[in-house]
């Protein structure tokens, strides 16, 4: 069960009193939306909610007052007895002029001459608004081409990342002074409250049951769609062997001190500029959880079905994989280590 820690985060959306709440579906966000998942996950936790035409409006942009709001509500910061932040384009009388001032006052949001409230939330703002209002910590190990070391957004944005809330976009670039839409502010934020909604990696492994549809252009087999799931693991080395050692007699033991586990996968080929997809057991790797990759191939023979078959549109297929690993491990499995389709799946 998801939970719902920090939900208040999300109240921004009550700003605009044109709003419907309760719905969980809108006529602008299609089943296929990059988003669907965290705005529905949002709305149907009854923090989140689409104009009155029935609309989400996923491409529309936030404003820098509405982050305010949406930050002092999150954080239930007291509004009474805050100083005056001293803005030119933030009267007293101005409708967010409280929630402004407490962010300010809580070193949420920096001092200036000047606050824009009107202006669109950038992505580097967003991303120093994140890590100052939640505390995060840690250093990413990349850094995205336009935003170097010395730029003013440096770290909130490595830290954002280290987080693993960002990824940036696939040219390896954040884009930081893109504004911010309704529709990546909830994937933003879905992420900082539930952390199944990160995506996919060594600190976010999948679990058994999560499918995952992977489309790729290869320089040889040109596009390809798929999904994969992992559906079933065996990490009793007792049950292991015994699975594997009636699949064959003349199957060899594990190395003292090792022992195997068994991964079954399921994948299933959506769409192919050239067929057939090749699928194989030797496109995953076990990785310990100390990150060390278990080399040492086991040359047995693996339980039927065995995952090794070709596979053309809408063909379906679900396999065995055998991997050799200390015996005191529950490693990670990852699928197709180290390339742009890379995914990560723990065994428990």
């Amino acid at each position: 069960m998801k939970s719902f820690k920090y939900i208040a985060l999300f109240l921004v959306f009550l700003l605009i009193p044109s709003m419907v709440f309760g719905e969980t579906k809108f006529s602008d966000v299609s089943a296929e939306f990059w988003a669907t998942d965290e705005i529905e996950f949002l709305s149907g936790a009854g923090v989140i909610g689409g104009y009155a035409n029935g609309n989400f409006g996923p491409n529309d942009n936030v404003k820098r007052s509405q982050a305010a709001v949406m930050i002092s509500r999150a954080l239930d910061l007291d509004l009474t007895g805050r100083p005056d932040p001293g803005f030119n384009d933030v009267k007293s009388s101005y409708w967010a002029y409280k929630e402004i001032s407490a962010v300010v006052d809580e070193g949420i949001l920096p001092k200036s001459t000047s606050f824009e409230p009107e202006v669109h939330l950038k992505r580097s703002d967003m991303a120093r608004a994140l890590v100052n209002a939640y505390g995060l910590e840690g250093e990413f190990n990349k850094s995205f081409f336009d935003v170097p070391k010395n730029h003013w957004a440096h770290s909130y944005v490595s830290k954002l990342a280290a987080n693993n809330i960002t990824t940036g976009y696939d040219d390896g670039t954040f884009k930081p002074n893109n504004s911010v839409t309704r529709a990546q502010f909830a994937v933003f934020f879905a992420r900082t409250l539930d952390s199944s909604f990160k995506p996919n990696s060594r600190s976010n492994p999948a679990s058994k049951g999560e499918t995952f549809v992977v489309e790729t252009t290869d320089w040889l087999y040109g596009y390809q769609k798929y999904e994969i799931e992992l559906v079933e693991t065996i990490t009793d080395g007792s049950l292991a062997w015994d699975m594997i050692k009636n699949a064959n007699m003349f199957n060899d033991e594990a190395s003292e001190g090792k022992k195997y586990v068994l991964a079954k996968f399921r994948v299933k080929a959506l769409d192919l500029q050239v067929e057939p997809l090749q699928v194989r057991g030797v496109l995953i790797d076990a990785v310990s959880k100390t990150g060390t990759v278990y080399s040492e191939f086991s040359f047995v023979v693996v339980p039927e079905p065995v995952l090794s078959t070709d596979l053309y549109i809408d063909g379906e297929y679900e396999g065995w994989a055998s991997f050799m690993v200390n015996e005191n491990d529950e490693p990670l499995l990852v699928w197709e280590r180290g390339s742009e389709t890379e995914l990560w799946f723990k065994m428990n």
